[in-house]
């Protein structure tokens, strides 16, 4: 397999260019990092068009293949490329010691009782005591736990991995066993669980939860309905009260997860004063919302611009999670200058059929949901390495 080529392109190559992809887009941002994708392109002797056929013939092999065998080895070049493009100046932790045992004993120790040897030989080998090894457990335990950055977590799993005979095969061979299920069910014609359509009560519930990620995604989807539906609908009108208050609530009070979300309902608070929705206080606090928005939206794209600086040729993983706050900041604050800058001129006196119905106070802001994944990004999220590094890089 290593040798074969599609359009001259091989398994490796495209790990290689898909990595420097993302690398560079972490580096350079969006739409900056495209010309020096294309000039690591033409380094290899290939265009864009040529890399677009390439991986898309690469793609259907791996899915044409009943095994399995193909993504998971695909998995794991990915996972090499990855691990050079954002780990590799990450400093070595393998010697640093806690409680008396450096990072790379505790893990052959972890890896030896995962291989059922039993502790007490492994501590001898080791020089410590059981109640040495009670400690540094708890102490690489807690020191793991406040790598918030995936350092520590990923160096571990690495040196695990290294202490575990056949890891890379066996992650190989759970990867390549589930994608053969998953083939074997599209062949036997099992079918996809439909996606249940979102509707009213949909975005009713999501707007009554504590979780802010799903409020704002009921406000913003109550709000569509509005805007499309019957407005005559006494429930409908009373969703979009309610969706009105959370909008408010998310463009004054969202936070670096829900960056997006102030953006979508920002652009719902437009659409609300065009159609009538607000009176002229209404509009006025809206307005006032957008603007104090706009200002901590400026200051916070500022503190993240400062904070990679330092780090844009850095190959470490918290560039790529500041390099996409960079690029959902950006973003923001380019829609709310637009909004605000045509306020005035869209706002339109309500309607006796658009006025809303009373809105339910919002409810308060609380921690953010992880995102979700999905298919071959969920399998690998659950293995030693791999979800590591995804979780690393925000995946």
């Amino acid at each position: 397999m290593g040798d074969e080529r599609i359009h001259g392109i091989s398994m490796q190559d495209c790990a290689e260019i898909m990595g420097q992809h993302a690398a560079l887009r972490a580096q350079h941002g969006e739409p900056g990092f495209t010309p020096h994708f294309q000039q690591f392109l033409a380094s290899k002797g290939i265009d864009e068009n040529t890399w677009a056929h390439a991986w898309n013939a690469w793609w259907a092999r791996m899915e044409a293949d009943p095994s399995g065998q193909l993504h998971a080895r695909f998995a794991t070049l990915q996972q090499q490329q990855t691990m050079k493009n954002h780990f590799a100046d990450v400093p070595d932790a393998s010697g640093d010691v806690k409680g008396g045992i450096s990072l790379e004993g505790y893990a052959k120790i972890m890896a030896g009782l995962a291989g059922s040897k039993q502790l007490g030989p492994l501590l001898a080998e080791a020089g410590l005591s059981e109640q040495q090894w009670l400690t540094a457990q708890s102490e690489w335990n807690a020191a793991m736990g406040a790598d918030t950055n995936h350092h520590l977590t990923t160096q571990y799993a690495q040196l695990y991995a290294k202490y575990t005979p056949g890891f890379q095969q066996q992650m190989e061979g759970q990867v390549a066993a589930q994608m053969a299920v998953r083939h074997a069910e599209r062949a036997a014609g099992t079918p996809d669980e439909p996606e249940e359509e979102y509707e009213l009560p949909h975005a009713q519930k999501d707007m009554a939860s504590a979780n802010p990620q799903d409020r704002y995604r009921g406000a913003y989807h109550a709000l569509h309905m509005w805007d499309i539906g019957d407005r005559d609908d006494a429930a409908l009108r009373h969703a979009a009260g309610q969706a009105h208050a959370i909008a408010l609530d998310c463009v004054e009070r969202h936070d670096e997860f829900t960056v997006s979300d102030a953006e979508g309902l920002a652009g719902k608070l437009k659409m609300l004063a065009e159609e009538g929705f607000m009176d002229r206080a209404q509009a006025d606090d809206a307005k006032g919302a957008l603007e104090r928005c706009l200002g901590r939206a400026r200051e916070e794209l500022a503190t993240r611009k400062a904070a990679f600086a330092p780090i844009a040729d850095k190959a470490v993983p918290e560039r790529v999670k500041l390099q996409s706050m960079i690029q959902d900041y950006t973003s923001l604050v380019g829609e709310l200058e637009e909004i605000l800058e045509d306020w005035d001129d869209v706002y339109a006196a309500p309607s006796a059929s658009s006025a809303p119905a009373a809105p339910a106070a919002a409810p308060s802001a609380s921690t953010a949901m992880e995102p979700a994944g999905g298919g071959l990004l969920d399998l690998l999220k659950s293995l030693p390495i791999i979800g590591n590094i995804l979780r690393a890089l925000g995946l």
